[in-house]
């Protein structure tokens, strides 16, 4: 672990492009739990002390759909958002440190947040599985992308960017990405996680915003030079999408700030014919 910091600086040394890659790495962690008309996600977003403070949710509207989302200070994008239809989508990294392939010279470079923004106005998860067949996100960092709908009964859908290729994969709880010791720090946090009573909302919750001793291997996570940011609590239900969102402070040194924000959600018959439009 000592010797990380030392092999990026050798890299970014060696390439502009790595350089890039490490400045803009995020790293998070994702946990749900589904209930018969619903779901709850978590979400914590890490990232770098020197990168702008994120704006918390706030409602937008694409091609006429209404959703919810927090924006990226310096990008502009998002990492999360959910929409009327009840879909939720997230973005995770995906890739250890290297630097990023080269895009066929068409590509036009992007942010990862921007690229998930054009997706707030599906219906549910085929939509966008149907949509990614045509759109392959060229320009773009590694990613894991993860979308929730109402209609799922188990796993979300998930594929993994990894530059060039677009697959998809079966996600299992949790799902974590670290910059700094991958192996370890992954590995670290599943254990935590399998060593909980139970998997049910509430523990979810604390186990992703109440931790006592934060370090670079918990979900609520302190690094000399990264922090969690953010922790996201979305709960969708029947008739409304719930977002409780904790602004965390400098080096989790003050109390955090929380915001809620809410979205009714349209009905099941809205949304099947819609999907079906699309299909």
């Amino acid at each position: 672990l000592e010797n990380y910091p030392q092999q990026q600086d050798a890299a970014r040394r060696a390439s502009p492009a790595a350089s890039s890659f490490f400045r803009k790495i995020p790293m998070c962690s994702l946990s749900w739990c589904r209930y018969p008309d619903g779901y709850e996600v978590f979400f914590n977003r890490d990232e770098r002390k020197t990168r702008g403070r994120a704006l918390p949710p706030s409602e937008s509207i694409k091609d006429g759909i209404r959703y919810l989302a927090p924006r990226d200070a310096d990008a502009g994008g998002t990492w999360l958002l959910a929409n009327e239809f009840g879909l939720t989508l997230g973005l995770l990294n995906y890739g250890t440190a290297r630097p990023l392939p080269q895009p066929p010279a068409a590509a036009q470079s992007q942010s990862r947040g921007q690229w998930l923004l054009q997706w707030a106005c599906l219906a549910d998860a085929f939509q966008l599985a149907e949509a990614l067949k045509d759109h392959v996100p060229w320009g773009c960092g590694p990613f894991t992308l993860v979308a929730f709908d109402r209609h799922q009964k188990a796993a979300p859908q998930a594929w993994r960017w990894n530059g060039t290729d677009l697959r998809s994969f079966r996600a299992g709880l949790p799902l974590c990405s670290s910059s700094y010791a991958p192996a370890q720090v992954i590995s670290s946090r599943q254990a935590s996680f399998a060593s909980l009573l139970d998997h049910g909302a509430e523990a979810l919750w604390r186990w992703h915003s109440k931790e006592d001793h934060p370090s670079a291997e918990s979900a609520r996570m302190l690094r000399t030079d990264a922090q969690t940011w953010c922790v996201s609590r979305i709960s969708v239900g029947a008739s409304r999408a719930h977002w409780f969102y904790r602004e965390e402070m400098p080096e989790l040194a003050a109390p955090p700030i929380d915001y809620q924000s809410d979205l009714p959600l349209r009905l099941a018959s809205e949304i099947s014919r819609r999907a079906d439009t699309a299909r």
